[in-house]
């Protein structure tokens, strides 16, 4: 197989998991920086994925985190328009009473608001009420230690391909997981540190310009993904 042809020809770069500070206080850099670094390295698009959980809710008003948790992405929007590459907005969203996290793609900032009361609920009262056919919803990491398994049917599909290299994401048990209930998978790098970055890449045919355009991506299945040079075709029909 010709995996320079395929580079070619899915030529487009996308970070899907990425984390900034403060909006994600395990994040080690702020937003502003985590565009200069994707920039850097030639990504085209890089997706926000910041945390959205229960502590946050803890002493702000719904409007007050709103705010807070946009404030990032606004940030690394800001800094992109002179970089020449565009921010995506995702979510990473856990529930009350889990470890659990789930990707949300697909997403404007209003939908923030909207999604911030149903971290008090679960994943089954999310994925019946918020999903769309615009959106994604995805189980992150799933096989990492206390993660507990998702129902087949509340969500699209599951992030195989999850590179932070400091927990055992299981991407074997991940991946068969979705061979047998035919999910659509995702992967990225998990960025959360220095060094850590573009380690799992999305390659697609066109420039990813919104949230939207991921959430169709993913949907498509015409993706690759780029684990820091070696190419990783996740459908094979």
């Amino acid at each position: 197989m010709d995996f320079s042809q395929i580079t070619k020809e899915y030529s487009y770069k996308t970070e899907l998991h990425a984390h900034s500070n403060p909006v994600s206080s395990c994040g080690k850099f702020p937003a502003d920086e985590v565009v200069r670094i994707y920039a850097n390295v030639g990504c085209d698009t890089l997706t926000l994925t910041n945390h959205l959980t229960e502590h946050h809710t803890l002493k702000r008003s719904v409007d007050e985190l709103v705010e807070y948790y946009l404030s990032d992405y606004y940030k690394a929007c800001d800094v992109a328009k002179e970089l020449g590459i565009t921010v995506a907005l995702g979510v990473e969203i856990r529930f009350t009473g889990t470890v659990n996290d789930y990707l949300v793609y697909g997403v404007c900032p209003d939908d923030i608001e909207k999604m911030i009361p149903y971290v008090h609920t679960d994943i089954e009262t999310f994925y019946r009420e918020f999903k769309n056919d615009k959106n994604v919803i995805l189980h992150a990491h799933p096989f990492r230690n206390n993660m507990e398994p998702t129902p087949i049917g509340s969500v699209d599909g599951i992030e195989t391909f999850n590179a932070h290299p400091g927990h055992n994401s299981r991407i074997a048990l991940a991946t068969r997981l979705a061979r047998e209930h035919d999910l659509i998978v995702s992967g990225g790098s998990d960025f959360h540190e220095e060094g850590r970055h573009a380690t799992c890449i999305l390659r697609t045919k066109k420039k990813l310009r919104d949230s939207y355009d991921i959430a169709e991506a993913i949907k498509s299945r015409d993706i690759v993904f780029d684990m820091s040079g070696h190419i990783v075709i996740p459908y094979l029909y």
